[in-house]
């Protein structure tokens, strides 16, 4: 979900009929005494439209509300209007296509014996229709494979983003992991009905050019770049969540569980780059050093606390590519990545990535 479901609403709400607003104007008709109430109140209903018009019994102004939405979405003197630009339109829709995928790392020693072990999962796809008017809009993802009877993995989402600043949530709850694990030199594979990851995610930034550089241009396309330019951005990040492997019998493995939880602050730089009216391309990385982190390993029902390994990174990745075909029409596509970057391994670690890899149509009318 894109934006808040909230300001959705309030969209419904200023693209009401007049007819909708019965109600109210029965009880307006009420309070002047007129003798149009005295012929019924089933008369009012059907001649509702009429009587707002004749009277001036409107209880919303549809235009003068679109007019204070046009005014809060140009928002005139908040950006250097000739880097960036608003769209003409009040409407946007789009189709996006969302690949994903994940994965996790571990690496280090544990009782003396080296531990190493990679799970990743399959590949990931949903479906994505979004509508928004000025600015403010909701969109509605589907998984095609759920519909197929395939449930093991739950994936949710919410971002949000201007030109100052942003924070995007997820959480992820995936079944169908499958990798390796190897401890002293001796492999063994793990299948996808052993491991559960489970992960939440939150990355924020702030962007200090913000009157000239748009994350939302190349992202969200409710602002145009007009001329390239680039910002140095604060970030924010946290990871919290854990990798289970269940004991099989087969492969006499242990049972295992890794948690760990990690706040990091730092800062990068991002660029969008105008190569023409129609083409522009953007590319950020924000490294966030971690401040804190607290983590427990689980073997056989046995649980001890690790100690925190310095220095540590997570690092989000962002870039995307977007043409407008006209002013009207545009595609995009978008790959972002989060990625945790240990120095020390001396223990062990648990080192978490994401990636998701978009496609995007959209118009404006």
């Amino acid at each position: 979900m894109n934006k808040y479901i909230v300001s959705f609403c309030l969209l419904a709400v200023t693209a009401l009929p007049m007819s909708a607003q019965v109600d109210k104007t029965i009880e307006k008709i009420k309070e002047k005494g007129t003798k149009i109430y005295e012929r019924g109140k089933d008369y009012v209903e059907d001649k509702a439209d009429k009587i707002i018009d004749r009277y001036g019994l409107d209880t919303i102004d549809v235009k003068k509300v679109d007019e204070q939405m046009a005014k809060r979405y140009m928002k005139k003197g908040s950006y250097d209007e000739d880097y960036l630009e608003r769209p003409a339109q009040r409407f946007t829709a789009k189709v996006r296509s969302n690949f994903s995928g994940s994965g996790a790392d571990m690496n280090g020693h544990w009782n003396g014996s080296e531990l190493n072990s990679r799970l990743s999962s399959s590949m990931r796809f949903t479906t994505n229709v979004g509508f928004s008017y000025r600015g403010i809009g909701i969109s509605l993802s589907a998984n095609p494979f759920k519909w197929k009877g395939n449930k093991r993995n739950t994936e949710l989402g919410f971002n949000i983003s201007n030109n100052k600043y942003g924070i995007d949530l997820s959480y992820q709850n995936a079944k169908n992991n499958s990798g390796w694990m190897e401890s002293n030199g001796v492999r063994k594979d793990i299948g996808s009905s052993l491991v559960t990851t489970k992960m939440f995610m939150a990355n924020a930034y702030y962007a200090f050019n913000n009157r000239r550089f748009s994350y939302p241009a190349a992202f969200t396309q409710s602002y145009r770049q007009l001329r390239s330019q680039g910002s140095w951005l604060l970030g924010a990040s946290l990871m919290a969540g854990n990798v289970r492997v269940s004991r099989d019998v087969a492969l006499d493995n242990p049972s295992f569980r890794m948690s760990m939880a990690s706040i990091g602050l730092g800062g990068g730089y991002g660029y969008n780059w105008v190569i023409s009216p129609q083409w522009m391309v953007h590319a950020s990385a924000i490294p966030t050093f971690v401040v804190g982190s607290t983590s427990h390993m689980t073997v056989n029902g046995v649980r001890e606390r690790l100690p925190f390994a310095f220095p540590e990174f997570i690092v989000t990745g962002r870039t995307a590519v977007l043409y407008e075909l006209t002013e009207a029409h545009f595609f995009g596509l978008s790959f972002v990545t989060h990625n945790t970057l240990l120095v020390a391994r001396n223990k062990p670690h648990l080192d978490y990535y994401k990636w998701r890899l978009t496609l995007c149509y959209g118009f404006r009318f």
